[in-house]
């Protein structure tokens, strides 16, 4: 028997037995045939309607958990890049750039490196913005490592098209 059969056998067994039941306590013949429909019907679709209620409000809170990291995580050769558009430029964090290049330099050598496009958050973060990065990749001493050649392409395919669209709109 499959599982919706089950459920109609269900309801129309707790349906008899609302019948008899609400009878037994002297209602008419129509009152009793409303209160096994009533019952029939919740047997049959309230599960349905608090799967339903369910989902969403799963849907929702998964929404509500990874809103703030939606669309700024990118990753390359398994590293994550933390990306973001402040509507003008677009920034990244350096930390994920050293672990790329496997160049273990400091903030500030690499913050002279890309000079005048770079910041600090209040967390004492350095970012860069990611074309003087590309830049900065084409003019690298290392420019023609393959790993070196495919983060400047995946940089400026994933990451500056993308943002340079949203920019236009």
């Amino acid at each position: 028997m499959t599982r919706p059969q089950r459920a109609y056998a269900l309801a129309v067994i707790v349906a008899l037995g609302l019948m008899a039941l609400v009878h037994s306590w002297g209602y008419g013949p129509l009152y009793v045939l409303g209160v096994a429909a009533a019952a029939a019907l919740a047997i049959v679709f309230l599960p349905r309607w608090i799967i339903a209620l369910g989902e969403q409000a799963s849907d929702g809170l998964h929404a509500q958990v990874w809103k703030r990291a939606e669309g700024r995580h990118h990753a390359f050769g398994g590293v994550t890049f933390d990306i973001v558009d402040d509507g003008r430029h677009v920034w990244m964090h350096g930390d994920a750039l050293k672990r790329v290049l496997a160049r273990p330099e400091a903030d500030d050598v690499l913050a002279a490196r890309i000079s005048g496009k770079w910041r600090i958050d209040e967390r004492q973060r350095l970012w860069l913005r990611v074309d003087a990065v590309v830049e900065h990749l084409a003019r690298f001493p290392g420019r023609m490592d393959p790993r070196v050649q495919k983060l400047r392409r995946w940089l400026e395919r994933d990451v500056l098209y993308p943002a340079g669209r949203r920019h236009a709109r």
